[in-house]
């Protein structure tokens, strides 16, 4: 495990904000997500599909997380939490090896602290709050740095961004721009075709 997330280690502790200002905290209320990975040689990555039936966001694909809540200490705590009560994590499997720096999320309006963890992956993760999540996802890495779903997803508003093209999953605006972040941290990137320019699919355009 020491081999396999030691760039990725080393990436987390130089990571720098968002340089073009854009995505930089704006002192709102504070959330956090969880990429969490497993201890494998070819890791993998839980994201949720986002319920169909919730009013924003409906149906896309993010991390795991939410906001910050009285009982949390830290965003690291929130994130734990939050993913406990979506996916039914047990947080004490789980080892915090760091954070990506804090971004401003348009959408929600809130600061989003990325946490990276990782754990053995030995427990069934599901829907544990269907209010919340439609479906629970394991990704490979060595899938998403296939060159060959490497994309950019292009929004109706103009938005143009890293995009994952998985088949049944479109991944695209802050979840995708944290798994591109740390793809290249961890030295997993793979080079592929910037000009490749899809829409976002419907199904995952929802607000």
């Amino acid at each position: 495990m020491n081999e396999i997330f030691a760039e990725l280690r080393r990436g987390l502790r130089s990571a720098l904000p968002d340089s073009s200002g854009i995505r930089r905290p704006r002192g709102g209320r504070r959330a956090g997500v969880l990429m969490l990975f497993t201890r494998e040689a070819d890791p993998q990555v839980t994201v949720i599909e986002r319920a169909t039936t919730l009013r924003r966001h409906a149906g896309q694909v993010a991390f795991p997380g939410g906001a910050m809540e009285s009982v949390d200490g830290t965003v690291v705590d929130a994130a734990l939490r939050e993913a406990e009560e979506e996916v039914g994590l047990d947080r004490s499997l789980v080892q915090v090896l760091g954070e990506l720096p804090v971004a401003w999320v348009p959408a929600s309006n809130y600061d989003v602290t990325p946490v990276i963890g990782v754990w053995d992956g030995g427990v069934k993760l599901w829907p544990a709050d269907p209010g919340e999540v439609g479906a629970v996802h394991s990704l490979r890495v060595s899938a998403l740095a296939d060159p060959s779903v490497r994309v950019r997803g292009q929004h109706p508003s103009g938005y143009l961004g890293p995009a994952f093209d998985m088949g049944e999953l479109f991944i695209w605006g802050f979840t995708a721009h944290l798994l591109d972040e740390c793809l290249d941290l961890a030295g997993w990137t793979r080079p592929w075709d910037r000009s490749l320019v899809r829409p976002v699919p419907a199904k995952f355009l929802r607000d």
